[in-house]
């Protein structure tokens, strides 16, 4: 029986003012916000500010440790585990994670403390239950540092703090000490969220993530299977149907805690690279979440790996336009496609998965083939473009999309498409919140501002898809018939107002750009022309209004550019091919006149040549109008330089007028184009006047 004690000396919990003193303080100097004896579990408080009190930690340590951030790493996450399974395993009595008031005297008077012993045997006991968290058997902080840290963290409740909570808090944590350069970088909430409810796992199905980083995927569908089975055994559900493999062992060692802090083992997390073959997880598992690294970093050279795979192999394309895998390995290949390779074999047939892909996997042509094969093996499900900004906040600026697919056999006649318009933050992770009109924010229920994203129309909009809704035509939510689905898989590539255009052409007769002309490819041997000189175009040389060259460099052959390329002669028509204002108003298309004939044209250009069957002026012209320039930003490629290919551009349909009418319009672009040229001269003229004026001024 505990011994009776005076009012005077009996704790009391913190007010809800003294918390958020707690909340703000770096350091529990004083004795008053310390207790006399060790807090019980029914006075901790879950914590809104987890992230912040880690940062706190962290800044102490180094400031007092002079320990390197990975040796930090390690430190709190074993008081993290302490905490945790103080937490867990402590029913009645006080909790063995706290500091009193006069353990802290102690310490401040480097006196022996009752605290020292008891933070130690607790340590002992914690690293027999969970030895594969531990990479080292004892606590290296000093007593001090262990104080201020105890006392920062004794007071919150790790297991009931909310798991958005902890997994932001996580998150920053794991990326300001663990952060990679082998091209990993997390995924964000909103993202992982979009791909769980899409992905929509049942409590019964086997779940991995094979690049599961901190964990942030496998959380999150914990999270899913509670909220929807509100009598399912937690722990249970997570020991027995989740997964995850990471590569990094620190990035592995942050996942297990979290999995344990929702009630795993940690066992359920294993530490190794999952490309290494494993036929003891093939076809082991009903549902993939993941966002593997991507190869900017590097490509996976190791042999005994990549004999393993498919996509490791060098392929060709068939007469009829199919692809042929042959059995060369490549020297190398980006860990990406191995990846999608490899969740694929991870699936059970019929399983399903949700990656994160960048856009050039979707869209690339020099990717055709890793398409060809992910369509033998499995069904397109969905894919939702994600902005750009979305992970800058988190490493990266590439452009991304969310692949939906379910492993062969599967009957999908129709493919549901989206493009997030806004995420819900801005590049620096700053939340954007909904505004009225005025400008005001917009509140919820609870008072708080709503953050401004389109997330949840399109989970809505993907239920109903599910529930037989198979015809969507919104601007950003559409759905594509499963055959209608070409070489390409980005969403943007299939927005309606595209697909509807390109079929009211076809039914106008109109007619691809092969079909008029001939698309230049034999480049000029100029290099070798010793002596002269020559005149160079570059996609700057170009008036895209006026549709001519208003300039252009005369240099010797040797000093050109290495992308001078096509020579060009009069009547041709140039067009820009890429660029950043290719395919919009600004892009770049002229004829070439007497004035130019014989110039190098950058690469940057398409050149037509021997135009037929339309009026050369009438396709000039026609190449500068929205309904030429949305089919090119359709069929273009790339973020960084958008780019559309010579093969695509011959695909470009082009509508053919009457003959009287072409000749009517291709009488007044000549005009135009006549006295455009006449301005230019007039200008030029002028330009030497002055020139010449103000040279007799200096001259007097």
């Amino acid at each position: 029986m505990r011994k009776k004690m005076s009012k005077k000396n009996i704790y009391k919990p913190p007010t809800q003012q003294e918390w958020k003193i707690r909340e703000q303080q770096l350091l529990y100097s004083e004795e008053n916000l310390l207790p006399q004896n060790l807090p019980y579990l029914k006075e901790l408080r879950p914590t809104r500010n987890l992230s912040a009190i880690f940062d706190e930690c962290h800044n102490y340590i180094y400031a007092n440790e002079g320990l390197l951030k990975d040796k930090i790493f390690h430190e709190i996450v074993k008081l993290l585990i302490m905490k945790l399974y103080d937490e867990q395993n402590t029913t009645n009595g006080n909790l063995q994670f706290g500091i009193t008031s006069v353990e802290y005297r102690s310490i401040l008077a480097n006196k022996a403390s009752s605290f020292e012993v008891r933070i130690s045997k607790l340590f002992n006991t914690v690293q027999n239950e969970y030895n594969s968290f531990f990479s080292d058997n004892s606590l290296r902080l000093k007593s001090q540092t262990l104080a201020y840290i105890v006392g920062r963290l004794q007071y919150v409740n790790l297991t009931q703090t909310p798991g958005d909570i902890k997994g932001e808090a996580f998150q920053k944590f794991v990326y300001r000490h663990q952060r990679g350069d082998r091209g990993e970088f997390f995924t964000p909430h909103p993202v992982v969220r979009l791909a769980v409810e899409m992905i929509a796992p049942k409590p019964n199905e086997r779940v991995i993530d094979p690049a599961c980083g901190s964990g942030g995927f496998l959380i999150q569908i914990i999270a899913y299977i509670c909220r929807n089975n509100l009598y399912i055994d937690k722990r249970d559900y997570i020991q027995k149907y989740i997964c995850g493999i990471e590569f990094n062992p620190d990035v592995a060692l942050s996942a297990m805690l979290r999995l344990a802090f929702e009630g795993g083992t940690g066992r359920e997390i294993i530490c190794a690279n999952a490309l290494v073959e494993n036929e003891q997880f093939t076809s082991a598992f009903d549902v993939v979440h993941t966002n593997p690294p991507f190869g900017s970093k590097g490509k996976v050279e190791d042999q005994k790996i990549l004999k393993f795979y498919q996509l490791a192999r060098k392929w060709n394309k068939s007469q009829n336009g199919d692809w042929d895998v042959t059995r060369n390995v490549l020297l190398g290949q980006s860990p990406e496609i191995l990846f999608i390779e490899k969740c694929l074999k991870l699936l059970r047939p019929g399983g399903r998965m949700a990656i994160v892909l960048p856009d050039g996997l979707l869209q690339n042509i020099s990717n055709s083939h890793v398409r060809f094969w992910i369509r033998s093996q499995a069904k397109i499900l969905g894919v939702v473009s994600i902005p750009q900004e979305a992970f800058i906040p988190y490493g990266t600026g590439i452009k991304t999309s969310l692949l939906l697919l379910q492993k062969l056999p599967a009957d999908t006649k129709k493919v549901f498409m989206a493009q997030i318009q806004k995420i819900g933050y801005d590049v620096k992770g700053q939340p954007i919140y909904m505004k009225t009109n005025d400008g005001k924010m917009v509140k919820g229920k609870s008072g708080l501002p709503i953050v401004d994203t389109d997330i949840d129309e399109i989970i809505s909009e993907y239920y109903e898809f599910k529930n037989g809704k198979y015809e969507i035509n919104k601007e950003n939510i559409y759905t594509v018939s499963e055959k209608s689905l070409n070489t390409r898989l980005d969403a943007e590539h299939y927005k309606p107002k595209d697909r509807n255009l390109i079929e009211m052409l076809r039914i106008n007769g109109a007619k691809p750009v092969s079909e008029l002309a001939d698309i230049l490819k034999e480049t000029d041997n100029f290099r070798y022309a010793s002596n002269g000189e020559i005149k160079y175009i570059a996609i700057s040389d170009i008036d895209a209004r006026a549709m001519q060259v208003v300039s252009y460099q005369i240099i010797k052959p040797h000093e050109a550019p290495s992308r001078a390329t096509y020579r060009v002669r009069t009547g041709d028509i140039i067009t820009a091919i890429s660029g950043a204002s290719t395919g919009t108003e600004r892009h770049a298309t002229a004829l070439i006149t007497e004035d130019e004939d014989g110039a190098i044209c950058s690469n940057g250009f398409a050149v037509l040549r021997n135009i037929h069957s339309i009026e050369p002026l009438l396709l000039l012209s026609y190449m500068r109008t929205g309904h030429f320039l949305r089919q090119v930003r359709r069929l273009m490629t790339g973020h960084a330089i958008p780019s559309i290919s010579i093969e695509d551009l011959s695909k470009v349909l082009v509508l053919i007028p009457p003959k009287e009418v072409q000749k009517q319009i291709s009488d007044k672009i000549a005009k135009v184009l006549s006295m455009r040229k006449e301005v230019f001269k007039v200008g030029v003229k002028v330009i030497e006047e002055v020139e010449s004026l103000v040279s007799k001024i200096i001259k007097a």
